[in-house]
């Protein structure tokens, strides 16, 4: 639990990061756990949404591919603007520091927020998945 907040913590930071995120509709939608405790988590989502210093975006759920199907991978920037790619999965976890592939994953990024919807089409659907749950 203490890593958790610790993550949140950097939501509130100063100065405060530039954050994005792009996520698939499945993940906002599979019945996981109490219903009252996935709308609370919604709920949450959408106010870190709504910060000045978070993009998000919601894969679009017309799409039928997309530049994240590979799966997900985390960038980073350095205050010293050093550039560094994590990657994890089941088999195992990573940072990539060298191009080109790290270049091509800021691409890929690039990619994917331009088939996602708008930030605020996000935050009404996830709105609506909320209503729904």
């Amino acid at each position: 639990m203490s890593a958790r907040r610790k993550r949140q913590s950097l939501l509130a930071r100063r100065p405060a990061p530039d954050i994005g995120f792009v996520l698939e509709l499945s993940a906002l939608t599979r019945p996981i756990g109490v219903r009252q405790v996935r709308r609370q988590q919604l709920r949450h989502i959408i106010e870190v949404a709504q910060l000045r210093n978070v993009q998000l975006q919601v894969v679009s759920p017309d799409r039928e591919t997309h530049a994240g199907l590979d799966g997900p991978f985390v960038l980073l920037e350095s205050q010293e603007r050093r550039q560094l790619a994590y990657i994890e999965g089941q088999g195992g976890s990573f940072f990539i520091s060298e191009q080109p592939r790290l270049g091509n994953l800021f691409g890929e990024y690039g990619i994917l927020r331009a088939q996602s919807l708008s930030p605020e089409a996000s935050v009404k659907l996830i709105e609506e998945v909320a209503e729904s749950v």
